[in-house]
């Protein structure tokens, strides 16, 4: 274990934040590590109540202000102090004092420690916690990262991949920019996501309620959210349902064809004819996720992925297969539509096991 700490850039993006910003960069200069190598990065968004000014009456050595005009946005706004950074490590925090300054001593100990390329302020490892949010807030926040964990597999093994108190290594944000879009509030998952990071630790912090100013969470927010992890995703929910799509019509169209060919495959074994239909889906879905929805995520042998593929939809296979039979049989429904209800029904269920179970990694090619 090295005494030795990293240095570090603290980065502040801020918009309207003309009360706090003093007494940030006061608690900054109580907590970092006297013996750590550091700056300060204020990256202000030309903000009318003043806090670029405010933040250039405090400059000293240690103090850069950077005013962006014409450009908005908190993840643009940590990018650019990133480029603007002159340290190997840069830690993100946020002006409003929510992220505490004294956590920073864990953290940068936890980078010299272990030299991780990521780490992460946790509000939901032990030791973490939030103080002063409602029932909703918490609700809200834990349901985003479910959402995260679902369509981004570098987010799986995180607690707090949402968080915005962290520290990276600016080597591997300089070395993938340009795959960097950064939008939205949630830059930490557009560096999970697109930077490849090979080492992220967490460690705990209380978040703390606003000293000053209002939250920007609001409904555009979450908007911006929803849609930057989709295009993070590369939009594979709406490829997946394309393709699902394009299913429907591959085992409607065999199971018509039995149905031409061998009528008693749907009239009195109906049980046999769905079987053949939905393994010819099966196997249509399989070639055209391979080939577009997961395309970026081809681990291993295609052979295993194929039969792992039957094992991991398997739930959903079996949701579709009894929901026809029980429609077709139980409510003397038309063996079309039975199908078509099933298919719907096995749906959601098909593209959790796809996402979770089979496709669940980035390629390694």
């Amino acid at each position: 274990m090295t005494n030795q700490f990293v240095n570090v850039s603290i980065v502040v993006p801020t918009y309207n934040e003309v009360e706090n910003i003093s007494l940030l960069l006061s608690e900054i200069w109580k907590n970092v590590p006297k013996d750590m190598e550091f700056e300060v990065i204020i990256v202000d968004d030309n903000s009318p109540d003043g806090t670029w000014r405010k933040a250039v009456e405090l400059l000293n050595d240690d103090v850069l202000v950077v005013r962006r005009i014409g450009f908005k946005g908190l993840s643009t706004a940590i990018v650019d102090g990133v480029v603007f950074s002159a340290k190997d490590y840069v830690l993100v925090i946020d002006a409003d004092l929510q992220h505490p300054p004294e956590y920073i001593k864990n953290m940068v100990f936890e980078a010299s420690r272990s030299d991780a390329d990521v780490v992460i302020g946790s509000r939901y490892v032990k030791g973490g916690h939030v103080e002063g949010w409602s029932r909703t807030r918490l609700i809200i926040s834990k349901t985003a990262t479910l959402i995260a964990k679902l369509f981004l597999p570098s987010t799986r093994e995180i607690a707090d991949p949402m968080s915005g108190f962290f520290m990276v290594k600016r080597k591997i944000v300089i070395e993938n920019l340009t795959k960097l879009n950064p939008y939205g509030f949630k830059i930490l998952l557009e560096i999970l996501e697109r930077c490849n990071p090979q080492k992220v630790i967490e460690v705990p912090y209380v978040f703390k309620p606003r000293r000053y100013g209002k939250s920007k969470l609001g409904a555009k927010t979450i908007i911006q959210y929803i849609f930057h992890v989709l295009k993070l995703s590369g939009w594979r929910p709406f490829k997946f349902a394309l393709v699902g799509l394009a299913g429907v019509g591959v085992n409607l169209g065999i199971l018509n064809l039995i149905g031409y060919l061998t009528p008693l495959l749907i009239s009195e074994y109906f049980m046999v004819g769905s079987a053949i239909a939905i393994e010819a889906s099966v196997i249509f879905n399989f070639i055209l996720h391979e080939l577009w929805t997961f395309r970026d995520r081809r681990f291993g042998n295609v052979f295993t992925r194929f039969a792992l593929f039957h094992v991991s939809s398997a739930p959903a296979i079996l949701i579709q297969y009894l929901s026809s039979i029980s429609i077709k049989y139980g409510l003397a429904m038309n063996p079309f539509i039975a199908q078509l209800i099933g298919i719907l029904i096995g749906f959601p269920f098909n593209y959790v096991f796809s996402e979770l179970g089979i496709w669940k990694r980035k390629s390694v090619y």
